[in-house]
């Protein structure tokens, strides 16, 4: 293989499917990256063998043909290539990369590429179509609250379920739930689904994604599932087994109900959880007409109390929360107000934006005496 590119190229390539790499494996042809050239095209694979990336960048092909280099070297490489045109081409008897630039070189040994695991690829005839933009803001309000316990792995999923030309995403840990819904661009032609996809992988992917007005295209296999962008393909296993319903534990009425600014409760909270991280990591309030009582506590350091305007309709209540939980969602907000509406100290609150109720979040209250 024999190819002439730029440094941009080779590290856009690179940074994209590292996030696929396999950090520890047994196999050692999975902690590499497929380098691959054929017909004016540079394509990066790599795979855990459960989340797969294809990256495709232009380049001048002088002699085809492919190598797998080891991810860790090859990556530091890259990123310390001076800006100038890369001279990359392999042995396929030996495998020995050379790349060459300015006037130095590297040799580095990579393995076979017939030993790389096939990133399959799905036929389908029904392939959604959302604006990246939009696919971003969901994964943001949603991927935060999957659970990180491997032992329970439906947990550590997103629901996204597709019916009547609208896509929802929904993500529980046991203690909060994250709801949101969106829009399809193609809906009308596409048939109802429901899969559960790793967290992680849509973590990636938006980390991934511009989100400069470009449509993601999103196609379903048996057990898995294809992301698609210009030049990059992104493939995943689907988590097996039944999501909760999370219909049944969303309450449908609410005996008190709060419109408060988003900014005013984010930094009041924000004070009041440095002295609950070290106590019990619970925040307390205290809802009158008017304004809420935010404290917290800690034995061996002290207390905060603070008062927050508020516009309440309802009951005067008490409840209390774990303090990240509650932080979590109140970043992700991007209206100026906000809604809490609580049906009483020991029931789960519910939080959305103001004026949006395209995203619910729920968050279970902890019981204090």
């Amino acid at each position: 293989m024999k190819v002439i590119a730029s440094k941009d190229n080779f590290l856009h390539g690179v940074q994209v499917v590292q996030r696929a790499v396999s950090a520890k494996n047994p196999l050692a042809v999975l902690t590499g990256i497929l380098v691959k050239a054929s017909e004016g095209i540079l394509t990066f694979s790599a795979t855990d063998l459960e989340l797969g990336i294809e990256c495709v960048v232009p380049v001048t092909v002088e002699e085809q043909g492919g190598v797998v280099l080891p991810a860790k070297y090859f990556t530091e490489i890259v990123r310390r290539l001076p800006d100038v045109p890369i001279n990359f081409e392999s042995s396929k008897e030996k495998n020995n990369t050379l790349i060459k630039y300015g006037q130095a070189e590297f040799n580095l040994l990579g393995m076979p590429e017939d030993d790389f695991p096939l990133i399959p690829k799905i036929d389908s005839d029904s392939i959604l179509t959302v604006k990246q933009e939009q696919f971003k803001t969901m994964i943001k309000q949603v991927g935060f609250a999957t659970s990180n316990d491997d032992n329970r792995p439906i947990f550590t999923g997103i629901l996204m379920e597709i019916e009547q030309g609208n896509m929802k995403m929904v993500a529980t840990d046991t203690h909060r739930l994250a709801y949101r819904t969106g829009i399809i661009a193609n809906g009308e032609e596409v048939l109802e689904k429901s899969v559960i996809i790793p967290g992680k992988t849509l973590n990636e992917l938006n980390r991934i994604m511009t989100g400069e007005g470009e449509d993601l295209k999103i196609a379903f296999g048996e057990n898995q599932v294809v992301f698609e962008m210009p030049g990059i393909r992104f493939i995943s296993r689907l988590i097996e087994g039944q999501f909760p319903n999370y219909r049944q534990v969303i309450p449908q009425g609410c005996k008190t109900k709060i419109k408060v600014k988003t900014k005013d409760l984010m930094d009041s909270a924000e004070r009041a959880s440095l002295l609950a991280k070290e106590g019990s990591n619970v925040i307390k309030f205290n809802i009158e007409e008017d304004y809420m009582l935010i404290s917290s506590n800690s034995p061996d350091i002290g207390k905060i109390e603070e008062q927050v305007s508020i516009v309440m309709e309802g009951e005067k209540t008490q409840i209390a929360f774990n303090s990240k939980y509650l932080l979590d969602v109140i970043k992700i907000i991007e209206t100026d107000e906000m809604i809490l509406e609580l049906t009483g100290p020991l029931s789960p609150g519910i939080i959305k934006p103001m004026d949006d109720e395209s995203y619910i979040y729920l968050i279970l209250p902890i019981r204090v005496v």
